[in-house]
């Protein structure tokens, strides 16, 4: 109670000896004792603390004179900003607001992270504050690490609390308290600027084709909402200039990359990647896609990215509940050695416009959906020849699909099916077809699904439902060129689907019988596995629209999880002589020290599928742990099928609460012979805590004795 009322007349003192002030800086002040001389000086000792608008301040003793503007603070001393900024200091001679003054053997915590330790602070104008003999860091310090990992010594530091910025002068950076650096002036921003303008973090990369050089990024912003990172590489065979531009728009973004070259390679040589998108009006969304490379080359040799195709593409959507709409214009361009000589026979510009609405009054007690579609696909050849390779095709199309749904009291779920699809092409430089093509496609379909689940008192559960499906399909008409579902695959999502072609151009006929099911277990705390099997019978063995309806392989795919830490998946295909025609199987291990992550895919030649070569890969990604700090990380990826080592990366790094060390070697084959396998070894370090106000606070040295 003497503690309150001690406070209340220490506030109503600073009241009135501050009426000069808005009443919004009206101070409170809380101490285990107070008093006030004839003079009309305050002294207050023992626990004191200060709020004035916003700021925080606790100190062991604190004096006011009530004629003056200045309080007189003995430590420790502890201010806080309205900010966050923190200091602490042992002697200080403070305004009444808190605001300006002198604190001597102080520090400066900004963002609790970043650490300025000095002889003096200074503090004026509520927005400059000046640090002399300064020690920076914000590596931790304590008595089983006195040196801190890296710190900047300075005869100065002014902190700029508007701008974010910090300003040293002869400022020397020391790594484990050794001298590494000098320079006259510095300028920093301070944790607390998300962007601001300045030089990156350099970055040292050494490849067997470039040779050893060196990245400078250079970070430019515009305003708040745009920004560029201007990169010049320069090594013994190259001059570089990289660059990558972002900006947010009220209703969308842009973003690009790219590079502008002259090396010993090919000389003059640029790339340039970008995306954008902007929401137009009426829920329409507008995209946009832009690769461009110089020649086929240089994005491998220089690791920007792992293409060999590039895409250009511009689009209009829009998905609303009734109705989605879809109209895009691609342009491809391939960088493959084996299909460059053929370029002219390869399709290069895609027109695409689609439309699908559902049309409830055409119900019948299921779902109506109607659609309509135009494409066109262009090559560049002019060529009109009995093979076709030139050829163009334009198509309009048009389809009406009806489906209805029904659950029985005993849980069984029946569904029926119907669609009607026509199709008109016109076909171009291709001797064997007609110059106008017309097709009708009717399908009819019943499927049965029966869930059955379970759960046992041990809280297991199970569930387990059988599919069966039959479809019946007749296609009438000219037989069509097939550019859209030359690459069929059975999976999970079309085995029960009404076709398994992804495109238009082939349709199944005749009379077929999915049959399969699912299961899965679920033990809390221990395991789970989910299993499923099924295939596609052509039982009228009828004819699809471009050749003999042939059967699909068996589908049998799996999960196996072990708790939150281990997970395998598996699918395969498995012909009917048993013999298995497509795998693909992933593991997933993560432990408190270890994560791990591998994969084998393996599929025989199938010309049905558009797959004329074998294909078998194996590969694997972790990193482990080794000890505080420290992290081991390796990439490999294994080509069986060309007996070679496809990729190899190992690395080491090196993480605490202010620094990151990252080494790697990596080894990239190339799968061609315009470039040549690479060697590559980099090496780059970032001082955190300065700008990366949480990338920080990622890792920790740990502080023992």
């Amino acid at each position: 109670m003497t503690r309150r009322l001690s406070a209340c007349l220490a506030a109503l003192f600073l009241c009135l000896c501050t009426g000069d002030l808005r009443a919004q800086e009206f101070a409170s002040l809380v101490a285990d004792s107070i008093s006030i001389d004839p003079s009309g000086r305050l002294t207050a000792s023992g626990n004191v603390e200060i709020l004035v608008q916003g700021t925080r301040l606790t100190a062991a003793s604190v004096t006011y004179q009530s004629d003056g503007d200045q309080l007189t603070l003995s430590g420790p001393i502890h201010v806080t900003d309205e900010d966050g900024t923190v200091f602490l200091a042992d002697h200080a001679d403070l305004d009444r607001r808190l605001r300006d003054g002198v604190l001597v053997s102080a520090r400066m915590v900004l963002e609790r992270h970043f650490q300025i330790a000095a002889d003096r602070i200074a503090r004026t104008s509520n927005r400059y504050t000046r640090l002399d003999r300064v020690v920076a860091s914000s590596c931790e310090v304590c008595a089983a690490n006195p040196v801190p990992l890296w710190e900047i010594r300075s005869s100065s530091v002014v902190h700029d609390d508007v701008e974010h910025q910090l300003y040293f002068t002869n400022a020397r950076l020391r790594f484990s308290g050794v001298p590494i650096l000098y320079v006259p002036r510095l300028r920093l921003p301070d944790p607390s600027l998300d962007r601001a303008d300045g030089f990156l973090i350099p970055q040292l990369k050494a490849t067997s084709d470039l040779g050893t050089g060196v990245k400078l990024p250079y970070f430019l912003a515009f305003g708040k909402h745009r920004d560029i990172t201007v990169t010049p590489y320069l090594s013994s065979s190259t001059t570089t200039v990289e660059f990558r531009y972002r900006q947010e728009l009220e209703r969308g973004h842009i973003e690009a990359t790219g590079a502008v070259s002259n090396d010993d390679i090919a000389g003059a040589r640029n790339y340039l990647l970008g995306n954008a998108s902007h929401l137009l009006p009426r829920g329409f969304l507008f995209e946009a896609q832009a690769e461009f490379a110089s020649d086929p080359g240089y994005l491998f040799t220089y690791d920007y990215a792992d293409r060999d195709r590039l895409t250009n593409q511009l689009s209009v959507t829009r998905v609303r509940n009734k109705d989605v709409f879809r109209s895009e214009v691609t342009e491809y361009r391939t960088l493959r050695d084996a299909e460059i000589e053929n370029r002219d026979t390869l399709p290069a510009r895609f027109l695409d416009i689609y439309y699908e609405r559902e049309l409830p009054k055409l119900s019948f007690g299921g779902r109506t959906f109607a659609s309509i579609s135009s494409s066109s696909l262009i090559r560049p050849s002019s060529e009109s020849t009995d093979e076709g390779v030139g050829r163009d095709v334009n198509r309009f199309g048009a389809s009406v699909d009806w489906s209805r749904t029904r659950t029985f009291s005993s849980g069984l779920v029946a569904k029926a099916e119907l669609g009607l699809r026509g199709d008109a092409y016109t076909v171009a430089q291709d001797r064997r077809l007609e110059s106008n093509l017309a097709r009708l496609a009717s399908r009819t379909a019943f499927e049965l699904r029966f869930p059955m689940g379970r759960r046992h008192s041990d809280g297991r559960r199970e569930f387990l439902e059988p599919i069966l499906r039959i479809d019946a399909s007749d296609t009438n008409g000219d037989v069509v060129p097939n550019e859209d579902s030359r690459v069929v695959e059975i999976d999970e999502a079309n085995l029960f689907a009404p076709t398994r072609f992804p495109g238009v151009d082939r349709r199944d006929d005749g009379f077929r019988v999915a049959v399969g099911g699912a299961w899965s277990r679920e033990s809390p705390g221990q395991w789970d596995i989910d299993l499923s099997l099924g295939r596609v019978f052509n039982v009228s063995g009828g004819q699809g629209s471009d050749g003999p309806a042939d059967e699909s392989e068996w589908l049998v795919s799996g999960r196996l999880g072990l708790g939150r830490d281990l997970s395998v998946y598996s699918r395969s295909l498995v012909d009917g002589g048993l013999d298995i025609t497509l795998s693909e199987t992933r593991l997933d291990w993560s432990a408190s020290r270890h994560t791990l992550s591998s994969s084998y895919f393996h599929a025989m030649p199938d010309a049905a599928k558009g797959q004329d070569n074998r294909l078998s890969e194996w590969s694997f990604e972790g990193a482990y742990d080794v000890s505080d700090g420290w992290t081991a990380r390796a990439d490999w990826r294994y080509d069986f099928a060309a007996d070679r080592v496809a990729r190899t990366e190992l690395g080491f790094d090196y993480l605490t609460e202010c620094v990151h060390l990252a080494l790697s070697l990596s080894r990239r084959s190339a799968n061609s012979t315009s470039v040549d396998s690479t060697t590559e070894i980099g090496f780059h370090v970032s001082l955190l805590g300065i700008g990366s106000r949480d990338e920080g606070r990622a890792g920790r040295r740990i502080c023992r004795g």
